[in-house]
């Protein structure tokens, strides 16, 4: 569903440098969802593996150890990519009513010019609308929409802390 669509109609790597598929500060990775870690075989050559546990992290409290967390070496069969790699820039965001929407990453800012932009209507529509399928598919799993959920209350908090007005440039 995603392996065919990018966040613009052409490379947006070409904006940044390919940035986001760098390790473009030391130790930057990313978490698999509950269940993604069956999809490879922890031998790729492309992938650092780490195991964390809840009592080190912050995670959602209905994950279960370990979560697994992954670091790129720069350079990954495009089919293969880990979820969080398909739908980025965008996370997902589910009101306390419980409505869907994909909204831009405000943890991509130092690394991707189209957070920076503050308009995800600049994204290509294509990729919106299957990021959005996927993610309406993956949220029917109990463990992953408890999780979009608890991230969702964690940005309701800090909607007014004063950094967010460093994003919206005011």
């Amino acid at each position: 569903m995603l392996n065919e669509v990018t966040p613009l109609a052409v490379d947006c790597g070409r904006l940044c440098g390919g940035i986001c598929c760098t390790e473009w500060e030391k130790g930057v990775g990313m978490y698999l969802l509950p269940g993604e870690e069956v999809m490879f075989d922890r031998t790729e050559d492309w992938l650092t593996w780490q195991e964390h546990t809840s009592e080190d992290y912050d995670f959602c409290p209905d994950w279960r150890d370990p979560v697994f967390f992954v670091l790129c070496r720069g350079v990954c069969p495009r089919e293969r990519r880990p979820f969080a790699c398909r739908t980025f820039p965008v996370t997902p965001y589910l009101s306390q009513g419980g409505e869907f929407e994909l909204r831009l990453d405000d943890a991509a800012v130092p690394v991707c010019p189209l957070v920076r932009g503050g308009d995800i209507n600049l994204l290509d529509r294509r990729f919106l609308a299957r990021a959005r399928l996927a993610w309406e598919e993956l949220i029917k799993d109990p463990r992953i929409r408890a999780h979009v959920e608890w991230e969702s209350r964690n940005l309701d908090r800090s909607a007014g802390e004063p950094w967010r007005k460093l994003l919206q440039g005011g």
